[in-house]
């Protein structure tokens, strides 16, 4: 029987980011967002148009990060695509909080 003290269902993914982004304010803007929502796991620069990384949260708030990426108004014409792979439910966090990776 489900009660109102259950753990919502946390969920990870990995993300691609591409396009001509400005590296460090996106960078610290993605960060500040992913924290805000309260998101763990990290963004990474593997290119000069390129991020990678991963998400772990609550399904809607992981939407909420990709909507608020397509949002942005400073970055709406930067960002090409934002991409969401391996979805999947996991059991508990293996990150304490979101971080910028070099």
């Amino acid at each position: 029987m489900a009660t109102a003290q259950e753990k919502p269902t946390i969920m990870a993914c990995d993300f691609d980011i591409s396009g001509k982004l400005p590296k460090e304010a996106f960078e610290m803007f993605a960060v500040a967002q992913a924290k805000l929502l309260g998101l763990r796991g990290y963004i990474t620069k593997v290119s000069e148009e390129h991020y990678r990384g991963v998400l772990q949260g609550e399904g809607k708030v992981i939407e909420a990060f990709k909507n608020l990426m397509a949002s942005a108004a400073e970055y709406v014409a930067a960002i090409k695509e934002f991409i969401v792979k391996n979805l999947k439910v996991i059991s508990d966090y293996t990150y304490d909080t979101f971080e910028l990776r070099k």
